[in-house]
């Protein structure tokens, strides 16, 4: 007879170790009573004030040094990358990168991540990570930016098409990994190795590693990626994981 455990949520990755205290921009470690004091509605923390005052601000201010250092005070302000309301308002609006709550790492990077892109919930981005939606225009005289970027003072529109993705929940991307244009989808679960070069979708629950990047493995078998799936329980809050802790504590397996 096989018993199964309940597939409800995926192991702890020991690398998230050491972002619970990295400071300023990473994901401060928030105690019990702190957690308590975030939205009721929306499981993640905001200054409404200070963080309203800061969105405006951060529209007018241009220099990248001044953004920068508005970025730091609203992850200060708001108990960092995991829960922040605020960063992930300024990010969607003024950067077009929505991020999902509980997120955390590389996807705050804005010199790596890419406009038009989308990151879901309870995700795990690596430093280094490069998410790009356009190449050089290699069929064109030249690949200089002089000759297809606006932002240089020489073209007066943009000539080169770009793309948008979509990251899943619950995705795990490793330490400068890259991922090139025409990869539209992460699927929900996926891992992505370190140092891995994306050039097409990825599926859900799938493990990929290499240049170019290629299916290792699947993390569950169908039925137990098909449980999990219908489950959605990254759509939670934390909160509401609490009183079900047990289920995300283990390996999911089948035994005899």
């Amino acid at each position: 007879m096989m018993s199964q455990r309940k597939p409800i949520g995926l192991t702890e990755h020991s690398h998230t170790d050491n972002i619970c205290s990295v400071g300023f921009s990473g994901a401060k470690r928030v105690n019990r009573k702190n957690r308590r004091k975030k939205s009721k509605h929306s499981g993640g923390k905001e200054t409404p004030l200070i963080g309203n005052l800061l969105f405006k601000l951060y529209g007018f201010c241009r220099q990248p040094c001044i953004r920068r250092f508005i970025r730091r005070i609203v992850l200060k302000l708001e108990g960092g990358q995991f829960y922040s309301l605020t960063i992930r308002r300024i990010l969607a609006h003024y950067h077009n990168i929505e991020i999902g709550l509980y997120s955390y790492g590389g996807c705050f990077d804005l010199m790596n991540i890419n406009p038009r892109t989308k990151i879901g919930r309870y995700c795990s981005i690596s430093s280094g990570v490069c998410i790009f939606h356009a190449n050089h225009p290699i069929t064109f005289a030249s690949l200089h930016p002089f000759f297809y970027l606006p932002d240089c003072g020489y073209v007066e529109k943009e000539t080169i098409p770009r793309g948008s993705i979509e990251v899943g929940n619950d995705v795990w991307i490793g330490r400068n990994a890259i991922i090139l244009p025409g990869v539209s989808r992460i699927g929900d679960g996926a891992v992505i190795g370190a140092g891995a070069i994306v050039t097409k979708d990825v599926p859900d629950f799938a493990v990929v590693g290499g240049n170019p990047a290629k299916v290792i493995k699947f993390r569950f078998p169908e039925h137990i990626q098909e449980t999990i799936r219908k489950s959605k329980w990254w759509d939670k809050e934390i909160e509401e994981l609490e009183g079900d802790l047990e289920h995300f504590l283990h390996p999911l397996e089948e035994t005899d």
